[in-house]
């Protein structure tokens, strides 16, 4: 349960009652991620209603109406509202609330999410694998708000999960990804999601996957005349970003931000990694227990990319 910035307890709470439409799931494994990692640090504008609250939204599980293993993103648009009426469900008046609730025992899929975006795993794929359906819709999203075209240059900058798997989506959209900064370590799996490391300048897209303040400038900073820049990582509410006006005005850059995901690319998302394109599982990196979430996401070893949480 996540009380506050830093303040994540392990508490016994009752088994959820689903109501009619609801999917009750026991969770096999959840994976910890670099949402996760920042709410704990500093809270979150959107992905919590109030506290104290579940945690965690990336997982795997049994549906236990059905006995199948079944994956679900945290959210789903209403596809009533306006923002949905023109196409930009990652807008939707009806996201919130965010399904959380992960690094638990039980989780309770709501009937809004599980009649949208709860979907079957194959067999023969990985619960852990099975788990990254949520941070890869996002990046697939990401990509497709780039607008990567066919032998695009694109930097990303940062070379963490999310870095690696904007590396993999870029290159299935026929773009080649250059990996900017981040640890040596990181940097040596890039060619493993089809990347190489570089400095990334000149261009076509820089996509900011590291959720700093650098970043955001960097990437802006990096584009060719007439290249886009997409500031995929989140930061706090109320921070601001300075740019060049001289680039955005007379070289017509083009700034664009990507949050979340639609249904279509959850889909898109559970069949890439069932493709077995990629070697996602190397992006697992730790195994825990419930009881070892919180010291993890207070003093993260430093080969740490996800952790693999088993109730």
């Amino acid at each position: 349960m996540f009380y506050g910035p830093g303040d994540l307890r392990l508490a016994d709470v009752p088994r959820p009652e689903p109501s009619p439409g609801d999917v009750l799931v026991q969770v096999e494994v959840a994976l910890t991620d670099g949402t996760d990692a920042k709410t704990f640090k500093r809270g979150h504008p959107l992905l919590l209603d109030e506290v104290p609250s579940p945690f965690g939204h990336e997982f795997c599980g049994i549906d236990i109406a059905s006995g199948k293993r079944v994956v679900a993103a945290n959210s789903a648009p209403c596809g009533a509202c306006e923002a949905c009426a023109r196409g930009e469900e990652t807008l939707c008046e009806a996201l919130r609330p965010f399904l959380n609730g992960a690094y638990a025992e039980f989780l309770l899929v709501p009937e809004r999410i599980a009649r949208v975006n709860l979907l079957p795993v194959p067999d023969g794929v990985a619960p852990e694998v099975a788990a990254m359906v949520e941070p890869l819709a996002c990046c697939l999203h990401g990509v497709e708000r780039a607008g990567v075209r066919d032998g695009d240059t694109v930097a990303i900058l940062g070379a963490g999960p999310i870095g690696l798997m904007l590396c993999a989506c870029v290159a299935d959209a026929g773009g080649k990804p250059i990996v900017v900064g981040g640890r040596a370590e990181r940097r040596e799996l890039s060619p493993l999601f089809a990347a190489r490391p570089g400095d990334g300048r000149g261009a076509d897209v820089a996509i900011e996957a590291a959720g700093t303040d650098d970043a955001w400038r960097e990437a802006v900073a990096l584009v060719r005349p007439g290249g886009t820049a997409v500031l995929f990582g989140g930061r706090e509410r109320g921070t601001t970003l300075e740019l060049d006006t001289y680039r955005l005005h007379y070289e017509e850059l083009t700034i664009r931000g990507a949050f979340h995901h639609t249904p279509r690319h959850v889909r898109a998302a559970l069949a890439f990694l069932v493709s077995g394109a990629y070697p996602w599982q190397r992006l697992v990196t730790h195994e825990i227990g419930l009881e070892g979430v919180a010291g993890l996401f207070a003093d993260p070893p430093r080969d740490y990319l996800k952790a693999a949480v088993r109730p």
